[in-house]
């Protein structure tokens, strides 16, 4: 195979590459369980409330674990109390003794494994009431420590990055093509020339 040749498929197989990865490496970890559950209903206050993530979630430092915990009633106030433990994939916040029957949401917001916050809502009940829906996006929630208001809510960040990473592997592999097709064309011409010369000598 020529030296062009060469060239031109290894950066072809290089943008299909990018193209292949595009989607795992944007994958964030995803909460798995939780405790109470999604719309559960409690016959009494828990203690704490806990959560599963489908990877090891990232400390930032000694002074803040990188999480964010709120346990909200209808009123907006947080019966969520002390801080949030972050031990691998789990995150436990301590509740208040004396929380009241209602509705609740608890609004939390953690740092993936790969470096992005991921955040969510899980709407519980104690007692007979209803379990405290969410009416907007969880971007409510928030930042954790570190973070800034700058910071992409989980949804859109996910959604954007495959799209990036499809253009521009689409744009690289546009330009391998079109740099083959370039030096092709340039090694015709050289080989024309030659034998253009050739004739004309031959004719005087």
């Amino acid at each position: 195979m020529s030296p062009v040749r060469r060239f031109a498929a290894g950066a072809v197989v290089a943008a299909v590459a990018v193209l292949a990865t595009a989607a795992p490496a944007t994958a964030h970890d995803q909460l798995i369980d939780s405790s109470p559950t999604d719309g559960e209903r409690l016959e009494a206050a828990p203690e704490n409330i806990t959560m599963t993530f489908s990877g090891e979630l990232l400390v930032l430092d000694s002074s803040t674990a990188g999480a964010t915990v709120l346990v909200v009633d209808a009123a907006g106030e947080d019966w969520a109390t002390g801080a949030v433990e972050v031990r691998g994939r789990n995150v436990t916040a301590a509740l208040a003794a004396d929380m009241p029957e209602g509705g609740y949401q608890v609004r939390w917001q953690v740092v993936s494994e790969d470096g992005h916050p991921i955040a969510g809502v899980i709407p519980f009940a104690i007692g007979d009431a209803a379990p405290l829906e969410t009416t907007g996006q969880p971007a409510a929630t928030p930042p954790a420590a570190g973070d800034t208001a700058d910071t992409p809510p989980q949804n859109a960040d996910e959604a954007g990055d495959p799209i990036r990473v499809l253009l521009i592997g689409g744009a690289g592999a546009a330009l391998a093509v079109a740099v083959f097709a370039l030096l092709l064309r340039r090694r015709r011409a050289a080989a024309v020339l030659p034998e253009s010369g050739d004739d004309t000598a031959d004719n005087s």
